[in-house]
């Protein structure tokens, strides 16, 4: 009998050992990567439907909010025509303005440059021809009269001091010189054109 014990003994354990072996082999078994199909299934792309929603147009209200008046300055952008908007106007804002006078008289001549136009004395604006105007053969041309009529465009300049102004323009004596401080301006006219009298 105790051969028995010791057979079962050694049985028990080669029957352990067997069965782990087999859940060794088993669990092997199953950890493997699984197969790559031979066959791939692709599904078939469904149509997208685009749904594009608008809004209902809403009643809109307007208001107009009216502020009170503001003082304005108006700026002269045209340029300035007559001779008596510069005589009646605030000289100084004049400066740098555009100036197209059409058939204009000369009222007196100062220089060989410079000359008076207007409609009388007290309404008149004085004028200095731009250096190009007096230069080589141009000069020969440009000669001014009294009583001429003339068309001129050029720019309103501030006045320089009496000694520049009689520096600058041959011909002007201290008492026209002096004259021509209280004007403030004076046109530089860049075109002339004389009239047939």
């Amino acid at each position: 009998m105790q051969n028995n014990t010791s057979f079962l003994n050694k049985n028990s354990w080669f029957n352990k050992t067997a069965l782990l072996t087999l859940l060794v082999s088993g669990l092997t078994a199953c950890a493997s990567e699984p197969k790559q199909p031979d066959v791939v299934v692709v599904p078939t792309p469904q149509a997208t439907v685009t749904v594009t929603a608008t809004a209902t147009p809403q009643a809109t209200t307007t208001v107009v909010v009216t502020p009170t008046p503001q003082v304005t300055t108006v700026v002269q952008t045209e340029p300035i025509t007559d001779v008596l908007v510069i005589t009646n106007a605030n000289k100084q804002a004049l400066i740098d303005k555009p100036v197209q006078f059409t058939n204009v008289k000369v009222q007196s001549v100062v220089g060989d440059r410079t000359f008076w136009v207007g409609s009388s004395n007290a309404q008149r604006v004085f004028v200095v021809l731009a250096p190009n105007l007096d230069e080589g053969t141009v000069e020969n041309k440009v000669v001014i009269k009294p009583g001429q009529t003339l068309d001129l465009a050029g720019v309103l300049k501030p006045v320089p001091s009496v000694k520049q102004a009689q520096q600058q323009w041959k011909g002007l004596t201290a008492t026209e010189a002096q004259g021509l401080k209280e004007q403030i301006i004076y046109l530089q006219a860049n075109q002339i054109r004389f009239k047939p009298s």
